[in-house]
């Protein structure tokens, strides 16, 4: 009996210390000052004086998801301290901080630092402050340089294409995380903000690159900004390269290979903003830019890059241009463009092999209606040889054959055009009956070694008889 209430006592203390143990996200509550009571219903929305579509209604459970959910509404709206409250007090500044604390940190979150970086950078024109639905069209009347909400939103923690990524990275949650972290706050609130760092920053490098090509991928939007000379300090308007950067960059490797997945390629902003917050982009002028000229060896070599860009040789390949106008399709080339390609040595030299190239057309449109398919086209000369020792390719089977006959051969053996005595006995009579007949040719020497004895044997030879009697004489 002592030994039964022993054990009874031991399994309540084990199930109590295995129900503390259990670690329950509590909910979010990110609406102290009860916002959502209003916002939260739905229909919301009209169409102001602007003729822009407004909506008020906040879904509460995509909020709370997102990157944002954790801020209480005021936080941002500062303003607003009682209902109803006038427009310009839900103004948003996002250089304030936030009462969400950094966690490795523990203090208040700020987007401050950022807005530092921003300020100094050639994008410091634009907003960062005064925020509302009402005054985005004022905002792109006053500046066309980009701001916070031009290119940041307030997505989800799992952005709609990371939500295959967050399902296999996160297979094992209901068996190992699941132990002890249960409940569904802990998996959409907790879950998502853990992956954001699990798997690495939320935006790719094409993910950056498409905020930036938003802007620089649309010459009509870029066109009515002036650029400032940092020498006079007037205003002039963009030139045709600066206004095509986009498409001169996506003609270029760096970004061919990102199209195609591979990350080596380099972003927008490993060049021209590589460090700190990725923030502060300076034009090329800018001796502080990473891509002024007397930058570009140390930002060319960066993370593994170009290495070799810090060699004084290679001074010439690190100043290459990545947005040179000769990148460009001629239909985007100006007038005075077009005329300096038409006049360079190269078009010049186009001329001059343009019979060629019109010869090479018509073989080859000859040769698509009355050729034969013949597979494999080769060059004449170094073709097979080509195929084999570059492409990889076994030799074909006429050349394997010949290769093989050739390794076969013996080698040929000459012989003498004089017979010499040996045993100090005469040589034979020339006048002789039965004179020495010619050898029987090795049928394993080949009929060109025949031919070559025959030739040889019927060479006419000298009289050994004769030599003697001479010298007699």
């Amino acid at each position: 009996m002592h030994y039964t209430s022993f054990f009874r006592y031991f399994l309540a203390v084990l199930f109590c210390y295995y129900a503390l143990s259990i670690v329950v996200a509590e909910p979010r509550k990110p609406d102290p000052d009860g916002c959502l009571t209003c916002h939260s219903l739905p229909g919301l929305q009209w169409i102001d004086e602007q003729g822009m579509w407004r909506v008020a209604t906040i879904n509460q459970d995509h909020y709370y998801s997102s990157l944002h959910g954790s801020v209480p509404c005021r936080d941002c709206h500062r303003k607003i301290t009682d209902y109803p409250h006038k427009v310009e007090n839900g103004y948003v500044d996002c250089s304030e901080s936030c009462h969400v604390e950094e966690p490795s940190e523990g203090e208040a979150f700020t987007h401050k630092p950022m807005m530092e970086e921003y300020d100094e950078s050639a994008h410091g024109q634009g907003w960062y402050k005064d925020f509302a639905g009402g005054n985005r069209l004022k905002e792109l009347d006053e500046s066309r340089s980009p701001s916070c909400r031009f290119c940041h939103d307030n997505a989800a923690y799992i952005a709609a294409d990371k939500a295959e990524l967050f399902k296999e990275s996160f297979a094992h949650s209901d068996m190992e995380c699941g132990k002890c972290h249960v409940g569904e706050v802990w998996m959409t609130q907790m879950g998502g903000h853990i992956l954001r760092r699990f798997i690495g920053n939320r935006m790719n490098k094409n993910d950056s690159n498409a905020i930036c090509l938003d802007c620089h991928n649309d010459p009509e939007f870029l066109k009515d900004i002036e650029l400032e000379d940092p020498d006079s300090g007037e205003k002039h308007q963009p030139d045709n390269r600066w206004l095509n950067a986009g498409e001169s960059y996506q003609r270029m490797l760096h970004s061919r290979l990102l199209v195609v997945g591979v990350e080596d390629g380099a972003s927008c902003i490993d060049c021209h903003a590589p460090n700190g917050l990725h923030h502060k982009i300076l034009r090329d002028e800018d001796e502080a830019s990473t891509t002024h000229p007397d930058n570009l060896p140390e930002t060319c070599s960066a993370s593994g890059c170009h290495g070799y860009s810090k060699i004084p040789e290679n001074h010439d390949f690190t100043m290459t241009d990545m947005h040179d106008v000769d990148l460009l399709s001629m239909s985007l080339l100006t007038s005075k463009e077009l005329q300096e390609h038409l006049d360079s040595i190269w078009s010049k030299l186009s001329i001059l092999i343009l019979p060629i190239i019109i010869i090479m057309t018509i073989g080859s449109v000859i040769w698509a209606f009355t050729g034969k398919n013949r597979g494999l086209i080769m060059a004449i000369l170094g073709g097979e040889h080509f195929q084999v020792y570059m492409a990889g390719k076994k030799p074909s089977a006429k050349k394997g054959a010949k290769s093989g006959k050739e390794t076969k051969r013996a080698p040929r053996q000459r012989t003498s055009t004089t017979s010499r005595p040996t045993n100090n006995k005469p040589p034979a009579d020339a006048t002789s009956e039965n004179p020495p007949k010619n050898p029987e040719p090795d049928p394993s020497t080949g009929s060109k070694q025949h031919a070559e004895n025959s030739s040889e044997s019927s060479e006419p030879q000298e009289n050994p008889t004769d030599t003697q009697g001479s010298d007699n004489a």
